[in-house]
């Protein structure tokens, strides 16, 4: 059980937290602040705790997203309906290889619409003090088998 790669993961969470609070207050393009070397610092922070060559398989937009610059256009393309989004950390487990697994509770409010709040399961893969890869779930038992067959 590797206690660094869960506190690095919450060290992450920590991170997003404030990245989101800089998009909020001042909302522009991830991807162009990143083409035009302009982000914010909090995001730069953000990136530099992403490997190079990241992978990112979202649960709301249903695809993967690779590299910094695809991470930061699948940020953008995911912001695009919201108003405000925040997702925070609340429970994290080693579960082996550089995996972590988090449940990550969400607030948000669509442009033209309620808000929103729920939870999905995310699995974090670390490695060599950055994170690899990030696959989002709807819930843990699925997150758990999707490893299961990727294992198998």
């Amino acid at each position: 059980m590797s206690d660094e790669d869960v506190e690095f993961v919450r060290r992450c969470f920590d991170v997003v937290a404030r990245a989101f609070d800089a998009y909020w207050r001042e909302p522009r393009s991830i991807a162009r602040a990143m083409e035009a070397n302009d982000l914010w610092p909090e995001w730069r922070e953000l990136f530099e705790l992403l490997d190079p060559a990241v992978e990112w398989k979202t649960l709301f937009l249903d695809t993967t997203f690779h590299g910094h610059e695809g991470v930061a256009r699948g940020w953008d393309d995911f912001l695009a309906w919201a108003d405000h989004y925040a997702p925070s950390m609340e429970e994290a487990e080693d579960i082996g290889e550089g995996r972590v697994l988090v449940e990550v509770p969400f607030e948000g409010k669509a442009k033209d619409g309620p808000p929103m709040s729920g939870t999905f399961f995310a699995v974090f893969t670390v490695r060599d003090g950055r994170v690899l890869r990030v696959d989002e779930h709807t819930t843990r038992a699925e997150a758990l088998a999707a490893l299961e067959h990727l294992q198998g």
